[in-house]
């Protein structure tokens, strides 16, 4: 009987997690270079093939269990043409390297500009480094950025903008990443374009939905459990 309750209870964390993960793609569908957040989940039949959080909350729990993660869907978002020089989007594989301070973050928002020391900047002032990890100076007038990232300004080359591939990748917020770069992507630079998110707003309606129906399911479920096992405690307390 508790097995039972160990189980649904697990079940309503599980449909917890997928909701926040719908409602942060919700938040996010018009973020500049936002990629999705997907959701999975794991059987796991023996206590000790279990993650440290679920054992954290269920210590005494021997029944099959779900566990719930979620994983980032870096498929291509839409592309938006601007006539922006500054705007860059990447077709296909990879992320812009940018550096705040000592630290290297990624990003697929591209929508950059110049600072006063004529520095290419994100929106929110960080670097945006080339293939050996130096600012970017665009200092001059006329911008020209290859499909290969190659930079060049007033018919000068200044440099290679980085886009690298990703490994073990995790989302910070504000449209910036942190993982192990795994070399240099094959993705193409578009300037004058800008990728849009690669949420689907029907899709992740549709699941929300699902994930309530579910939760609210093993919510009674649970409820259900609780009784009977009060039930067989009374009984039990009559004998």
């Amino acid at each position: 009987m508790y097995k039972g309750i160990y189980i649904t209870m697990t079940g309503m964390f599980m449909r917890e997690k997928e909701l926040e993960a719908v409602s942060h793609n919700l938040a996010n569908i018009n973020t500049t270079g936002y990629k999705r957040q997907q959701f999975a989940s794991r059987l796991y039949p023996l206590l000790s093939g279990r993650p440290s959080e679920l054992n954290a909350i269920y210590q005494d729990a021997r029944a099959q269990t779900y566990f719930a993660t979620q994983y980032i869907d870096t498929s291509q978002g839409v592309l938006k043409q601007t006539q922006n020089p500054f705007d860059l989007a990447i077709k296909g594989e990879g992320f812009f390297a940018v550096r705040q301070g000592d630290k290297i973050f990624y990003t697929r928002e591209g929508s950059f500009t110049r600072d006063k020391e004529n520095f290419l900047i994100t929106q929110a002032g960080l670097r945006v480094l080339d293939e050996n990890n130096n600012p970017i100076v665009i200092d001059g007038t006329k911008i020209e950025i290859g499909k290969d990232g190659s930079v060049s300004v007033d018919g000068n080359p200044v440099g290679r903008i980085k886009v690298v591939k990703l490994n073990n990748l995790r989302h910070l917020g504000n449209s910036l990443y942190e993982g192990l770069e795994a070399g240099q992507a094959n993705g193409e630079i578009l300037q004058g374009w800008i990728e849009g998110s690669n949420v689907n707003p029907m899709s992740e309606m549709v699941q929300m939905i699902q994930a309530i129906r579910n939760f609210d399911l093993t919510q009674r479920a649970t409820r259900n459990f609780d009784e009977l096992a009060q039930r067989a405690v009374n009984e039990i307390a009559r004998i």
